[in-house]
């Protein structure tokens, strides 16, 4: 009995301990999010917000007008925050504006953490803790949502319960969550290969059609009053080609091979096949590959190959933004925490590093002329993409050496992760 009450107290203390990381944690990124005055995407997403007082379900008839973007999703929370201007008027202060518009992003950012905790509680509440911490206080976590306003944390919060669903025996669950990820950010269907795979090998034909239904039942249901309201039966369709197709060029500021070669901001239709074609056969070959892992490999995990995919996807494919390899950052850490995996750990913190770079210089670059980041940006952009190329083959050595490797992987000794 002993024994019983004193994992108990231990688990309360963790619980404890969780809830402190997670105040101090949001009271930071209010701090940052109300005092940094960012109107990069920030003010665009005001623009969005404040014409869905014109009409929700109607606003992709005036996507052009506000240079709408984005999936549905995220719309629905833009409706609460164009209500809150329509009650407080536009013009307010920096302050005021900064907590409108970077609320959701901030409050994604902390369900994350919290998802984080509960996915391990269970099984440990001290991995749990480790787990919300690590996401609470990565710089990188921390600059994307609270400097810059970003929703990558929603995003990221939505793939993290859409896998651990798929993991614990829940295809429909799973199949829902995924498909309103999917509406939320595109960059998530580069996941869907992975997500289809792990579908299709780990369930009965029968759950799979079922996941694959909930799925579209769930695209369907949201798609159907957004393509009723602006009149187009080809919403869907527009909505994914258009957003896969506006910003045609080899890098957007991403630390990738292009920016190695000073392909910043330069049309990726050169080259013979061109370089976006060669994008696409890039996504067959990984594809090919991650069938192949789930065939042969000794460990598989979808927290692996999860991340080698989007990371190659990043490293190697045309059109990537200066913050698409940040959601990596979620399947790194779910690896080496699921895997008790030092190598994976480390990785983290390499992509936890570059990422936080790739989103500062830029920011830096682009709020300030004639400073450092400014003048030397092309420099810049040259050795962190070099840095982060190496990184990549290092990551990678690390992934294959998991999935193939003859001995068991080495697993974390510390005792920060158990």
């Amino acid at each position: 009995m002993q024994p019983s009450l004193n994992n108990k107290s231990l688990s309360k203390k963790y619980i404890d301990i969780f809830f402190v990381v997670l105040v101090f944690g949001a009271l930071l990124r209010f701090a940052i999010g109300i005092g940094y005055y960012n109107p990069q995407d920030t003010l665009w997403y005001k623009a969005w917000a404040t014409e869905l007082n014109n009409g929700l379900f109607s606003i992709y008839s005036r996507a052009e007008a506000v240079n709408l973007d984005y999936p549905p999703i995220y719309l629905f929370f833009l409706k609460i925050t164009g209500t809150i201007y329509a009650i407080i008027g536009e013009s307010v202060h920096n302050y005021t504006e900064m907590f409108i518009m970077k609320l959701w992003p901030i409050l994604g950012d902390i369900i994350c953490a919290v998802a984080l905790f509960y996915v391990f509680k269970k099984q440990s509440p001290k991995t749990g803790l480790v787990a919300a911490t690590l996401w609470m206080f990565n710089p990188s976590v921390i600059f994307n949502c609270a400097f810059w306003g970003q929703t990558d944390s929603i995003m990221c919060l939505l793939l993290l319960v859409s896998f651990v669903a798929l993991e614990r025996e829940k295809p429909v669950l799973a199949s829902v969550l995924f498909a309103l990820a999917g509406m939320t950010k595109y960059q998530c269907l580069f996941f869907t290969p992975l997500f289809l795979t792990g579908l299709f090998v780990k369930y009965r034909i029968s759950k799979m059609l079922k996941g694959v239904g909930a799925a579209a039942i769930t695209v369907a249901t949201v798609f159907l009053p957004f393509m009723i309201g602006s009149q187009n039966p080809f919403l869907f369709l527009d909505v994914y080609l258009k957003g896969q197709g506006t910003y045609p060029y080899c890098t957007l500021n991403a630390y990738n091979v292009y920016g190695i070669f000073g392909l910043n901001w330069k049309e990726d239709n050169i080259g013979i096949p061109s370089l976006y074609t060669l994008s696409f056969v890039l996504i067959a070959v990984l594809i090919g590959f991650m069938i192949y892992c789930y065939i042969r490999a000794k460990r598989n995990s979808v927290w692996v190959m999860g991340f080698f995919f989007m990371n190659t996807l990043f490293m190697f494919m045309t059109r990537m933004h200066e913050r698409y390899q940040f959601v990596a950052l979620i399947f790194i850490l779910m690896a080496a925490i699921v895997h008790k995996h030092r190598g994976f750990f480390y990785c983290f913190v390499g992509i936890s590093a570059i990422t936080f770079l790739n989103q500062v210089i830029p920011m830096f670059s682009w709020r300030s002329e004639n400073s450092f980041f400014d003048n030397y940006y092309g420099e810049c952009m040259v050795i962190f993409s070099i840095i982060n190329l190496i990184l990549y083959f290092v990551s990678s050595y690390v992934v294959i050496k998991f999935m193939f490797g003859k001995n068991k992987a080495k697993e974390m000794e510390t005792e920060v992760i158990q």
